[in-house]
């Protein structure tokens, strides 16, 4: 949102099609339920959602298959920025994509890699998201959001398959949880509400000045 409002161009992908995270709702239904509330976030954030679901839950791995399903992704954006998951995240859907997003954004630079797009030019920094709850987790760099705590809160419930079910299943709010979690990075950087995030630090990736809105 942030982005947006200095008028950056947002892109987002979901690789997972969200089929496997209910003990009720059966794959079908609940992929197609996901999907819609996917298409719903992106719009109450003013994101382009490029694509969604090329995997069922748990099915992404870090082979050359989903690699190229990746690349694909990473050509029609072109993004000079990437914010993905951390690769020590909790699960593995979670930590497969940050390590797809690390090789994926090299590859899709090399022109005799060819997909349906052509290469980009540039290979991006990459920031990698707080991990759950921030365990192990190591900030580089921090975004202050207090003056988007309550549209993130909105965006979120449209997740409402989600926001049910770890109500019903785990007893979290995890809009609540985000406040949270979000006032404690504040805490550390000195706002009221925070998002953390981790540069991945490595040559041809670093860019001199700040990336971060």
């Amino acid at each position: 949102m942030k982005f947006k409002k200095r008028g950056d161009q947002i892109f987002a992908a979901v690789l997972c099609s969200g089929d496997k995270g209910h003990y009720k709702i059966k794959s079908e239904e609940l992929a197609r339920i996901r999907r819609q509330e996917a298409e719903d976030a992106a719009r109450a954030e003013g994101t382009t959602l490029i694509s969604i679901g090329s995997f069922p839950d748990l099915e992404v791995y870090a082979d050359s298959a989903s690699r190229r399903v990746v690349v694909e992704i990473i050509r029609k954006a072109k993004p000079d920025l990437i914010l993905s998951h951390y690769p020590d995240d909790y699960m593995c859907d979670h930590s497969t994509t940050g390590r797809l997003v690390i090789d994926a954004s090299f590859v899709a630079s090399l022109p005799n890699y060819q997909t349906e797009n052509p290469h980009t030019e540039v290979i991006p920094p990459i920031y990698f998201m707080d991990a759950m709850a921030g365990v192990s987790f190591e900030p580089t760099d921090y975004v202050d959001i207090t003056e988007f705590i309550e549209e993130k809160g909105k965006a979120l419930l449209c997740h409402q398959s989600q926001y049910q079910w770890l109500r019903e299943h785990d007893g979290i709010d995890y809009v609540d949880y985000m406040k949270q979690h979000s006032a404690f990075r504040g805490v550390q950087c000195g706002v009221k509400y925070a998002e953390a995030f981790r540069r991945y630090a490595v040559w041809g990736r670093i860019r001199p000045g700040g990336s971060l809105p």
